[in-house]
C-alpha cells in the first residue's frame, strides 16, 4: 500500500482496535472510533482507562483500523502514543461526527464539555512509525 493509499484508508474509516502492552498480562485491546490530525490518529478516552494508564508508562501502541464493508480490509498502525489533557472536547465532537456520519452541531458542545469534565476525558494521540500491510 502506498503512502497515499494508507492516508486515504485511514481518512475514510473510523473504527479501530487499540492494543497496548500491560505488565505481566496479555495485551489490552479496546474497540474505538478515531479521527485524523495530519498523520496522527486521535482517540477519545478517559484518564482512568487501562489504555491511558499503560500509554503513560509505555508509549508503544498498535491500532488496527477496520473497514466496515466486505471484504473488511484493515490496516495496522504501529506507533507511539501520548496522552494529551487538552483538546478532549474537540476530539469528542469530531469523533461523534464521524460516528454519526455528519458533523455534530455546535449546540451540542456544552453537553459534550460537561461529559468530558465528568468522565475525565483525555486524548490518546498515536503517531505512526510503521504500518502493516
Amino acid at each position: 500500500m502506498t503512502a497515499e493509499e494508507r492516508k486515504a484508508f485511514l481518512s475514510e474509516h473510523r473504527l479501530a482496535i487499540v492494543g497496548v502492552e500491560r505488565e505481566d498480562a496479555p495485551p489490552q485491546l479496546s474497540p474505538v472510533y478515531y479521527v485524523m490530525d495530519g498523520d496522527d490518529l486521535l482517540i477519545s478516552t478517559t484518564a482512568t482507562r487501562a489504555k491511558a494508564k499503560v500509554i503513560r508508562r509505555n508509549a508503544r501502541v498498535s491500532v488496527c483500523v477496520l473497514g466496515e464493508q466486505q471484504p473488511f480490509p484493515y490496516l495496522t498502525v504501529y506507533g507511539r502514543g501520548r496522552i494529551e489533557t487538552e483538546g478532549a472536547v474537540d476530539v469528542m465532537m469530531a469523533v461523534g461526527g464521524a460516528m454519526a456520519g455528519n458533523p455534530l452541531p455546535e449546540s451540542m458542545r456544552p453537553a459534550i464539555e460537561e461529559r468530558a469534565k465528568k468522565e475525565q476525558r483525555v486524548v490518546l494521540r498515536v503517531t505512526p512509525q510503521s504500518y502493516f500491510p
